[in-house]
């Protein structure tokens, strides 16, 4: 007679042995995804940035002219006569460019000679806004207030997983109920031009500063390509920054609301916020308009000839500053 065969089960030993092989294995492979992912992220984000690079040239070729970092922003100080625009509209220049990016769809909905955020005085400190313009048309109420919540995925970095809408209320939004979508990516400007630079009067700023001073953008810029004397390859066009800010709000790819002006590299890259007594906020810089990215050492720019360069975080804000302004007569190397 066949004997039966004698089946032996796993002990609790055994068991618990292999389950803690299979945590050391999956401990050891979850750093390795995470740069994996990380790298994906990276060559993502350097992509968006590229074809923005190339949109902007497109444009330049096809207009003679860059695109401006807006046009007719309404909470910059200006008294009636003075240099606002009469008519108020906080267009982003990133309006210009979405036929460009393949967002001809949204661009046909887009009425370019209405308002895209409401904002016709100044937040705080003193200044006045824009006393010289009144708003086109109210986005509380027309198409174009309605569209600004639109996430346009070419101005997103996978690696920042902050939030990406800028509430209705406040200085921020475009106005009334609606939101905007928050980005990753703007023009290279000057947060002079903001208003709460050394010029308090700073409406159209970036045509009264001297040329040795501008940057490729800011309201109502008509910086071409040949006008960027120190350079294309030396002269950042194009920043990238997070989605979260401590003391204001990020850009939103179609308005301009208070201080939402750009993005400028001077300062410093990866300024994060630090609150007394507390630890260091990393993804919260500490100001609006600053560069920086959750990449690791340091953020993206785009060159003026198109490129894309990592600038790394110890980089120097005489450097950051001397590759901001497009005519200077400086050739700073970078790190």
């Amino acid at each position: 007679m066949n004997r039966p065969i004698s089946r032996h089960a796993f002990t609790l030993i055994e068991l618990l042995v292999v389950i803690a092989i299979i945590a050391i294995l999956i401990g050891l492979l979850l750093p390795a995804v995470q740069k994996v992912r990380e790298a994906a992220a990276r060559m993502s984000c350097s992509n968006n940035m590229k074809q923005l690079g190339l949109a902007l040239h497109s444009y330049e070729s096809a207009y003679g002219v860059l695109p401006p970092a807006g046009r007719g922003y309404g909470w910059c100080s200006s008294q009636p006569g003075g240099t606002g625009d009469t008519r108020i509209q906080n267009m982003s220049g990133w309006v210009l460019v979405l036929s460009y990016i393949e967002q001809s769809a949204l661009d046909a909905q887009l009425d370019k000679n209405g308002g895209f955020s409401n904002q016709t005085t100044a937040f705080c400190c003193g200044f006045t806004g824009n006393a010289n313009g009144v708003l086109a048309s109210d986005p509380a109420t027309n198409a174009n207030g309605a569209l600004m919540s639109t996430v346009i995925k070419s101005f997103v970095c996978p690696s920042d997983n902050g939030n990406r809408v800028t509430p209705a209320s406040g200085a921020y939004g475009p106005g009334s109920s609606r939101t905007g979508a928050r980005i990753n990516y703007d023009f290279i400007a000057s947060r002079s031009d903001s208003g709460l630079g050394a010029n308090s009067n700073s409406c159209n700023y970036w045509r009264r500063a001297s040329s040795n001073a501008r940057y490729m953008f800011g309201e109502n810029s008509t910086t071409r390509i040949t006008d960027v004397t120190d350079g294309t390859s030396n002269t950042f066009m194009i920043g990238e920054s997070t989605v979260e800010v401590w003391n204001g709000d990020p850009n939103c790819w179609g308005y301009r609301g208070w201080v939402m002006t750009g993005v400028d590299p001077n300062g410093g890259i990866n300024i994060w916020y630090t609150p007394t007594g507390g630890p260091t906020q990393f993804g919260n810089l500490s100001s609006w308009g600053q560069a920086g990215s959750m990449h690791t050492g340091g953020c993206f720019f785009v060159m003026g000839d198109g490129s894309v360069r990592f600038v790394r975080d110890s980089t120097s804000s005489t450097i950051l500053y001397q590759m901001a302004c497009m005519s200077d007569g400086t050739i700073p190397v970078l790190n």
